[in-house]
């Protein structure tokens, strides 16, 4: 089975022109819309990330699920939300496991599109070196953070939710953006060129396990979800789909769903689930174990989480206007399978 996965993320990547560079040319191929094939099943071009919270669609793979499905996936593997939008807008995709952010961003544009599903929620950790002194979010005053590209929810949620907490502005740091979340744990505590990162899992976790001093900080996952009461992480990552997709072929759509849902039953019953993920990440299981504490799985949208999230943006006018939620989201596909 790992060889038949390998094999198609070969072939992906000839098609794409590369998985997981940092130029973005992936999202320059041109793929046809969904297709039917000779067998009488239809294939559906998904887009993601490989990323632990949006892992799931090559689990789904891995343990087989789309065998005996009549949809098939190709997978299109990009470095960020905003490469995977372009070719979303650009109608290469049918599906897509993105930032809730950018989907935001890109419907604002015109493009047709629908959240149908949720993905994973939480993840995110400020973390120093010991040294720093830094202890608390008001330590951070005066000092430089890495993150990643301004506008993500990452960065969103630093600028208008972290800093806050600690009763500090934007203006009170010097953030180093566009960071690749591979290099962070590094430029914080081998080069030592900033003080503090913001990061994600598995990243966080792969940081602790490597570096015997490093301090978190600020743990997003537990602090918001303390102060919301929900049972749940706050919403990062969704399922979307176009809207040529919906309107002309549902049933593949509602069969997707289908083995999407029992994908994430797996991922959060199966004792298996964390060896399968390492496997897919190349990540040891102890650091998938230890990074699962910090997100969640779910395909169940959280409509109110959803807004929340977006809220940072708009807060920072990321986006130029808070979305209606009824034009966002469409909850309908997941009610018909229950």
């Amino acid at each position: 089975m790992k060889k038949r996965i390998l094999c198609l993320a070969a072939a992906v990547c000839l098609i794409l022109g590369g998985c997981g560079s940092s130029s973005g040319t992936q999202g320059e191929s041109q793929v046809t819309e969904h297709t039917a094939n000779e067998d009488g099943t239809t294939t559906l071009k998904v887009g993601t990330n490989l990323a632990l919270g949006t892992a799931s669609p090559y689990v789904a793979l891995n343990q087989g699920y789309f065998d005996d499905s009549s949809v098939q996936i190709e997978l299109a593997e990009f470095s960020d939300g905003s490469t995977l939008m372009e070719a979303f807008a650009a109608g290469e995709l049918d599906i897509a496991f993105v930032g809730i952010a950018p989907v935001a961003t890109w419907q604002n544009k015109g493009i047709e599109l629908k959240v149908v599903a949720a993905a994973n929620g939480g993840g995110h950790v400020v973390m120093t070196r010991e040294e720093t002194g830094i202890e608390t979010v008001a330590d951070l005053k005066g000092k430089t953070i890495a993150e990643p590209n301004i506008s993500t929810v990452t960065d969103a949620l630093l600028r208008d939710k972290i800093l806050p907490s600690g009763s500090l502005t934007q203006e009170d740091i010097t953030a180093i953006s566009g960071m690749k979340p591979a290099d962070m744990a590094s430029v914080l505590e081998v080069t030592k060129e900033v003080d503090a990162i913001i990061t994600w899992e598995p990243y966080a976790s792969q940081a602790e396990a490597t570096y015997d001093d490093i301090r978190v900080v600020y743990d997003a996952a537990s602090e918001i979800k303390a102060e919301t009461g929900s049972d749940s992480f706050y919403p990062v990552n969704v399922v979307i789909a176009s809207q040529e997709l919906i309107d002309n072929n549902p049933e593949a759509l509602n069969e997707f769903l289908g083995v999407y849902k029992k994908t994430v039953d797996f991922i959060n019953t199966d004792e298996s689930a964390n060896q399968v993920l390492a496997e897919i990440l190349s990540l040891d299981e102890s650091v998938i174990e230890n990074a699962r504490k910090r997100i969640d799985y779910s395909y169940q949208i959280d409509e109110k989480g959803i807004m929340d999230t977006l809220q940072w943006s708009y807060d920072l006018s990321y986006i130029t206007s808070m979305p209606d939620a009824s034009q966002l989201i469409d909850t309908s596909w997941l009610d018909a399978l229950e």
